[in-house]
């Protein structure tokens, strides 16, 4: 595959909430860093996916939503490796986010995200996502 299609493997995944179809594209040092929980290696990550559902099925009435998350603004640099810029948003929720993902031609090196709310006593970020990576 090339670094797009590696972008666009990762990204599915986590629009659906298959989290082995995200790792299935990431190189082996892979990270990702959460401000809630801290950096997450590539072995506690399906496991830190499973718990972001949790807490957008939280926000969303109980069910995880279908698909899980939804993609605006994607940028993405000429780099190598590259840099895509995305903002995030759990399906029918208003748990969302900016995300910087790291990505070349053997896979997607990383990823950092960032919270989003208007209000953040009104919106905190729910307790399955602050869980230790």
């Amino acid at each position: 595959m090339n670094a797009q299609q590696w972008l666009d493997t990762y990204l599915e995944g986590w629009r659906t909430g298959d989290a082995e179809k995200s790792l299935s594209a990431t190189v082996p040092d892979f990270f990702y860093d959460d401000p809630a929980t801290g950096r997450i290696c590539r072995d506690k990550f399906v496991q830190f996916v499973e718990d972001f559902k949790a807490a957008g099925a939280e926000l969303a009435g109980g069910q995880v939503p279908s698909p899980f998350l939804q993609y605006s603004d994607i940028t993405v640099s000429a780099a190598n490796p590259a840099t895509a810029w995305c903002w995030w948003r759990v399906t029918g929720t208003n748990f969302q986010g900016a995300a910087i993902i790291r990505f070349g031609d053997a896979g997607v090196i990383s990823e950092r995200i960032a919270y989003f709310t208007t209000d953040p006593v009104a919106t905190p970020i729910p307790d399955q996502v602050k869980k230790e990576g």
